[in-house]
């Protein structure tokens, strides 16, 4: 299979760019998820996350409690907008968002687990360009490219319910799909097609080696030319004023990977295929439920299932809290597995998030995991947490 390569793309791309920026007369414009902004006008956001867990039994918990913080600033510059009277004409925005944060989650020095139980804890990090790309509408917003330093994974894979580490479910495998090879983030492009609110198509390509503390230049233009790519369509139907939608990918990773059961074999071109749900079925209640497969010759995750949901306002006058359970189930390939491998590892988590304003959300979490580290008959591990989220 041909490699794609970012060489031959990103000329397309930032002709584009600048031709939408040219044509645009400056105007209020109303952007989602960011705020109404004039032309050469920003906004910013600022949050800090901190989670404490606790856990009990598993492969090793001795003294196993740890904190972690997260800090995320994010910057949103309008450089162009056209004129519309409803503020939703095209436009050209730079964001920018730079993270720091310290500590590391209990897998792997504290409990040996098989999943990430703090998608949120990311390291020790002073500062970092975490993101920082430009993107632009056109069409009427019909289409809407992104180029830049991006994150794939944050495009793709979405739910309503289970996409947010910050304030949603906070084990990794109840944030993202597991059976993706997810790129770090570094430099790529997404291009979203979206003619009518029923449904909407998407595309990307990224540098498949990108190393997040640097920029991506290295990786992207003089390591070799491998660039995941995936696509992805969805559909959002709206029966009885109930919202639900409906994610189908395949992604593609060029990478060489060697074969697991050691035969020294490395395939190359690797493909596989995710799915990603959430539907209201009423007010308050929302499900979701993601599975992903992949080639078990080159990927320790052969299938992967993760399903629940969440209820707002289950106490009476709490409308704006939310109580959520989900289930993770992995599959791991049999090649290469050891004597005391567990192939199928599985996780429950559960959170009731206390919205104390609209400033700061606290979340009590309690998490299962049967068979932690991937080893038969290992005691399960019970981890309790707490979440706190301060949001400007």
């Amino acid at each position: 299979m041909k490699r794609i390569s970012l060489r031959g793309v990103l000329p397309v791309f930032i002709t584009l760019l600048f031709y939408n920026s040219v044509q645009a007369q400056e105007y209020l414009c109303d952007i989602e998820d960011v705020g109404t902004l004039t032309p050469h006008e920003s906004i910013a956001k600022i949050s800090l996350t901190h989670v404490w867990q606790g856990a009990w039994g598993g492969v090793r918990t001795n003294n196993a409690d740890r904190i972690t913080g997260l800090y995320d600033f994010d910057l949103y510059y309008l450089l162009s907008a056209k004129q519309a009277a409803n503020q939703d004409g095209d436009y050209t925005l730079l964001v920018c968002s730079v993270q720091s944060s310290f500590g590391k989650g209990l897998k792997d020095s504290k409990l040996s687990s098989f999943f990430e139980l703090n998608d949120a804890a990311k390291g020790y990090n002073e500062v970092l360009i975490d993101k920082l790309f430009v993107q632009f509408t056109t069409l009427n917003r019909a289409l809407t490219v992104d180029i830049g330093k991006i994150e794939i994974k944050d495009l793709f894979d979405g739910s309503a319910v289970a996409h947010c580490e910050k304030s949603q479910f906070i084990a990794e495998p109840l944030v993202h799909n597991l059976a993706v090879p997810w790129p770090g983030h570094g430099l790529g492009a997404r291009v979203l097609l979206k003619p009518t609110n029923s449904w909407y198509a998407q595309a990307a390509i990224g540098d498949a080696q990108a190393v997040k503390r640097e920029t991506g230049l290295r990786t992207a233009f003089h390591d070799e030319d491998y660039f995941f790519g995936i696509a992805e369509i969805g559909i959002k139907p709206n029966l009885a004023d109930l919202h639900g939608t409906y994610r189908f990918m395949l992604w593609y990773d060029p990478q060489n990977k060697s074969y697991l059961d050691g035969s020294a074999k490395v395939n190359r071109d690797d493909l596989g295929m995710a799915v990603s749900i959430d539907q209201q079925v009423n007010d308050r209640a929302t499900v979701f439920f993601r599975y992903g497969w992949a080639d078990d010759k080159v990927n320790e995750l052969e299938d992967f299932v993760s399903f629940g949901g969440q209820i707002e306002g289950l106490i009476e006058g709490r409308n704006e809290d939310i109580f959520a359970v989900g289930y993770v189930r992995g599959l791991r390939s049999p090649h290469g597995l050891p004597a005391r491998g567990e192939r199928q590892i599985d996780l429950i988590e559960t959170y009731y998030k206390i919205k104390v304003n609209d400033n700061l959300l606290i979340s009590p979490i309690v998490q299962f995991e049967m068979d932690p580290g991937g080893v038969k008959n290992e005691s399960p591990a019970i981890v309790f947490g707490i979440r706190c989220r301060l949001k400007f």
